[in-house]
């Protein structure tokens, strides 16, 4: 315990006075869940819902996480062409932590990396991101709305055969999903007989190891929730969720569910990767570096 609490004082002389490291931020909500689950809903119910139609029975998604981008967003325009290259994927995800520090900088540089180019895009696929906790310091969230609109939505992939795959994408910037979204959560997976397969995209990972023993709202959900969380989960036979939050790979199994962790993108890592998920017969999926050479 003395040990954590030296490392927590370090942090805080390094970091109280900088722009890339909310301190108050970790322990003060700057922005509350609920409200903000609030906009994201009536988001969606302004506008149409996410479909891709016309989809192989076969194919292929994206997903990253913790991009952390700051001043240089080439480690997230490198992920994005990979998955626009790659002739059998259909589209990408961000699974929060989009930004690295104060301001909206980040995340027009982070809506940069998704811009279409024909010059070095094969197919314009489309990118769904979800909030971060570093999205929701320094009042960020303001700046995540304005540029990709909600974090709790779904997305469903049509085949050309006629299954249908569920994604469903969550908020947990607080450390928490909240009564709202929670609510919201249930009436989708109510549905879930209809569909083949069901994605749950969350950004904070919930298991407790050797690497994320921190207990502040950055981190776990509440136990009571976590649990309620995965009960829910199972009861409803989803088959992945997709998490980061803690920058390591990691997968577990609770419940027949797989839960998938990808490590961070962000400059700070020497091999980073995201994940790349086949939905066939079966789900299948495996960690690819990022290609750095090319940068």
């Amino acid at each position: 315990m003395r040990k954590l609490t030296y490392i927590f004082i370090i942090a805080v002389v390094l970091f109280a006075s900088c722009d890339r490291l909310d301190i108050p931020g970790m322990f003060i909500n700057r922005s509350d869940t609920e409200e903000r689950v609030a906009d994201w809903l009536a988001w969606d119910n302004d506008n149409p819902p996410f479909v891709i139609n016309n989809v192989p029975d076969n194919y292929t998604f994206y997903s990253c996480s913790d991009s952390h981008v700051n001043d240089d967003n080439s480690r997230l325009a490198a992920y994005i062409t990979a998955e626009r290259n790659d002739s059998e994927a259909v589209f990408s995800i961000l699974a929060g932590d989009l930004a690295n520090e104060r301001g909206e900088r980040p995340f027009i540089l982070t809506d940069s990396a998704l811009k279409y180019n024909p010059l070095i895009h094969a197919e314009n696929d489309p990118c769904f991101p979800i909030i971060g906790n570093h999205d929701v310091y320094f009042d960020c969230a303001q700046y995540y709305k304005q540029h990709f609109h909600t974090s709790t939505y779904t997305v469903t992939v049509n085949t050309v055969s006629g299954a249908k795959d569920l994604f469903i994408f969550l908020d947990s910037g607080n450390g928490t999903h909240g009564h709202k979204q929670l609510e919201w959560l249930e009436e989708q997976l109510s549905h879930r007989d209809e569909y083949r397969y069901c994605f749950v995209i969350s950004h904070n990972w919930l298991f407790r190891t050797t690497y994320n023993y921190t207990t502040t709202p950055a981190a776990n959900l509440p136990e009571d929730e976590q649990y309620a969380f995965m009960d829910l989960m199972s009861n409803h036979a989803v088959d992945m969720v997709i998490m980061g939050h803690f920058h390591y790979r990691d997968t577990k199994t609770f419940g027949g569910v797989k839960y998938v962790m990808t490590d961070n993108l962000n400059e700070e890592k020497e091999r980073p990767s995201y994940l790349v998920v086949r939905c066939a017969d079966r789900i299948t999926y495996q960690y690819r570096d990022l290609d750095l050479e090319n940068l």
